[in-house]
């Protein structure tokens, strides 16, 4: 009786609509709650693969497995290092040495291995086959100005350390007597002596630069590429203290390109460049 009474109860009355079902959680709608709700044999089979990618893949193991295999380390190599690209762009300049071409991609390959002494020579054998090709002479410089750059950089770091151990009292003239001594000890002279080295190296360095883009300048000239061409001969020879230079290649520049984006602060530039050699010249 009581479990047919209980039934009875909870039976809806005859023409009420059924209670709707709660509508589910916002947690409950969320993709990977579904997943974990409908999905359970997945995670048997994921298991499973998983602990075949142990032995598959090698995981733990001396080798990588599939990855060994997919990057020939296995049975050899698949000849897409750089020391084997590097031999097959070799042959292919012997086959064909007068393409220019191949000559820049095999230096872009030893530059890429950090040999950049070998891909300087590379582009060296490049310009006696086309003495004006403006990409050959513009990577050329381009080896050429990092070069100069890394000189900057150390003649910099010792005018650090001279300006630290080398401060003269305020007051003292550094060509009087007693400023001559202060400067004058042995250590002194020594970190002059390097920061005078470095300074040279630098000049000399960035001469090098200027050089083979006043080369590129008058291969580029009476094409679209002169204009950059000029900027980068008037930064180099700026860069090598070549002030006279430097503004020759900054008038130039204006005159084929007076409207270039770059003109405005060329203008000023190269005024205050005038400015420093009327000075010079008193």
């Amino acid at each position: 009786m009581a479990r047919g009474a209980a039934q009875t109860r909870r039976k809806p009355p005859a023409g009420q609509p059924k209670p709707k079902k709660a509508a589910p959680s916002w947690e409950e709608q969320l993709f990977f709650s579904r997943l974990r709700r409908h999905a359970k044999v997945m995670y048997v089979l994921l298991a499973v693969v998983f602990a075949a990618g142990f032995v598959v893949l090698g995981v733990g193991s001396g080798s990588t497995g599939i990855g060994d295999l997919l990057q020939g380390k296995l049975f050899g190599s698949n000849g897409s290092s750089t020391s084997s690209q590097i031999k097959k762009a070799q042959k292919a300049v012997a086959r064909h040495p007068q393409d220019v071409s191949l000559y820049l991609d095999l230096a872009g390959l030893y530059q890429g291995d950090q040999k950049d002494g070998q891909a300087l020579q590379t582009l060296q054998k490049a310009r006696k086959v086309a003495p004006k090709n403006v990409d050959v002479l513009n990577r050329i410089a381009s080896i050429y100005s990092a070069r100069a750059a890394s000189a900057g950089d150390e003649y910099s770091n010792l005018l650090a350390v001279y300006n630290q151990n080398t401060a003269v009292p305020p007051g003292i003239d550094t060509s009087s007597q007693l400023g001559q001594a202060i400067t004058s000890d042995p250590y002194t002279q020594g970190l002059q002596s390097q920061l005078n080295t470095a300074y040279t190296k630098v000049t000399g360095a960035y001469t090098k630069v200027e050089s083979v883009y006043k080369q590129a300048v008058d291969a580029a000239q009476g094409t679209s590429g002169e204009s950059t061409a000029l900027l980068q001969w008037a930064s180099a020879a700026q860069s090598a203290n070549d002030v006279g230079t430097a503004v020759t290649a900054y008038q130039r520049f204006l005159k084929v390109a007076p409207d270039d984006p770059n003109a405005p602060q060329v203008r000023q530039t190269l005024a205050q460049l005038q400015a420093a050699l009327r000075g010079a010249q008193g």
